[in-house]
């Protein structure tokens, strides 16, 4: 599992509105973002209110169902989850010192000790930077309906970082016999081609399932077939990946499609009647959460004619609920 060294960015303004035209302004400049703080009391009794909005700090795009808690030592008091604009609402907040927590899938979370006073509304711009990821070991299986030469292309847009064989600058190209066996131009005979590699951008699931970590297997089993793997194939899948989920209490995992499609688009001469991708995007959790269920039926394919098949997956970072 990678740890992604990135500080989170947060542009985080609490603003506060009163007939009073005196106003407390403070800011604050750190490692770990810049932070404007305005305040006037205009709300009665002694609770305030917290209102905001969460955003892709690179892209500026709303982020949506990231969790947003107030804790008190250590203790979670009140939270809210961002909508379809990536906003954002807690009310009833008593004063005092907390530590807001911002945790969201695909993102790296951020954590900062504030103070709530009474009678306030607090307005918040909260800017969190994608998780750098690895697409781990994807590897490409052919199987043209009788001995053919192939040449496969990956347009990937990042870093490879490992390649078997070898990725010439113009791609891979074997003999692919109809059992799958490759055959180089040397003569080396190979199962499969792999490759990894780090992405411009990670991919940000905003959908998926939730599976308790013993319960992987029997998931994966599943799923895979549905997707149009084969036995072979969803053996190797699982005997890579379940080491890494089966101890975890849960983990999200989404399919990617179309998004993983753009990252990675493949050229294969002569062109396949069938290609399917199974590419994983996984994140571990230490309880389990609503997350909105993914829908594989656009990701459902049947073999025919030249087949070429994928797998791969990619993990991000530990979250704290």
């Amino acid at each position: 599992m990678m740890k992604s060294p990135l500080a989170i960015l947060l542009y985080f303004t609490l603003s506060f509105f009163s007939c009073d035209v005196s106003k407390e302004v403070t800011k604050e400049e750190t490692c770990a973002g810049k932070i404007t703080i305005e305040s006037s009391s205009i709300l009665e009794g002694d609770a305030a209110r917290i209102t905001g909005r969460v955003f892709d700090l690179e892209s500026s795009e709303t982020i949506i169902g990231a969790t947003v808690n107030l804790k008190k030592d250590g203790v979670l008091v009140l939270g809210s989850t961002t909508d379809m604009d990536g906003k954002f609402e807690i009310k009833n907040v008593e004063p005092g010192i907390y530590e807001i927590a911002v945790i969201s899938i695909g993102f790296n979370d951020y954590t900062k000790v504030i103070e709530i006073k009474n009678s306030t509304a607090y307005s918040f711009e909260i800017g969190l930077e994608s998780v750098q990821a690895v697409l781990l070991k994807p590897i490409i299986y052919l199987y043209p309906t009788q001995k053919t030469e192939i040449s496969v292309k990956l347009n990937y847009q990042g870093k490879l970082t490992h390649t078997y064989p070898s990725y010439p600058e113009n791609g891979w190209n074997v003999t692919a016999e109809p059992t799958g066996t490759l055959w180089d131009e040397k003569g080396m005979e190979y199962y499969a081609l792999f490759w990894e590699g780090i992405p411009s951008k990670p991919l940000v699931p905003a959908d998926g399932f939730i599976v308790a970590g013993h319960e992987t297997a029997e998931f994966l089993e599943e799923k895979l077939a549905y997707l149009g793997l084969n036995r072979r194939e969803a053996n190797e899948f699982i005997m890579f990946w379940l080491p890494q989920l089966e101890n975890n209490p849960y983990n999200l995992i989404h399919f990617a499609g179309q998004e993983y499609e753009e990252q990675v688009p493949i050229e294969i001469t002569p062109s396949p009647e069938t290609t399917i991708r199974v590419m994983m995007l996984t994140q571990p959790l230490p309880a389990k959460i609503d997350f909105p269920e993914q829908d594989l039926t656009p990701l459902k394919k049947t073999r025919k004619g030249f087949t070429v098949v994928e797998w791969g997956g990619s993990v991000v970072e530990v979250v704290e609920i």
